[in-house]
């Protein structure tokens, strides 16, 4: 039998449950993009987004502010919500938030075209309409590290593309 824990001991939530929930979180379909333009003035958005293996992927437009100042920085935080009309307390609505890298994969690149496809199973034909829009960008975020709420006393550090669990967020 595995070791309880630090994390699951402080928090009273069994590993399996915490997973059970940050996957939950990752099963959402969109993603706020969260990044300082280029003059500092914070700018926000929301695409949608797929997962796989190396990180999360989005594909959208440059023609908006928040998408140009990610593809100069390279750089941005990100948060995941569940839709609050499912959450109970709307303070400890379940949500995970991360600073990340972002790099471009470009139109010619062997996974774009893969990437797209996966875009379309998971969002629908939209992405026949856009996938050739020029003005649209390919974009991988690789999260490095987080915070995962899952209610009152109940937020978990998290580390790389897997959101690994490290550590329970606590006042001792």
């Amino acid at each position: 039998m595995d070791a309880i824990t630090d994390y699951e001991r402080s928090s009273g939530m069994s590993h399996a449950a915490i997973v059970a929930a940050r996957d939950n979180v990752l099963a959402q379909k969109t993603l706020t993009v969260a990044v300082l333009d280029g003059t500092a003035v914070p700018d926000i958005g929301v695409s949608p987004f797929i997962r796989h293996d190396d990180g999360l992927y989005i594909y959208t437009s440059h023609l908006a502010g928040h998408v140009q100042a990610v593809l100069a920085q390279k750089q941005a935080c990100f948060m995941i919500s569940v839709d609050e009309s499912l959450t109970q307390n709307i303070w400890a609505r379940h949500r995970l938030k991360f600073s990340a890298a972002v790099t471009e994969i470009p139109r010619d690149a062997n996974d774009f075209h893969q990437l797209c496809d996966a875009f379309a199973a998971a969002h629908g034909n939209v992405m026949g309409l856009i996938r050739e829009f020029s003005d649209f960008h390919m974009l991988r975020i690789v999260p490095d590290k987080g915070v995962l709420v899952l209610g009152f006393a109940k937020a978990f550090c998290v580390e790389n593309v897997g959101f690994d669990i490290v550590a329970h967020l606590s006042r001792g």
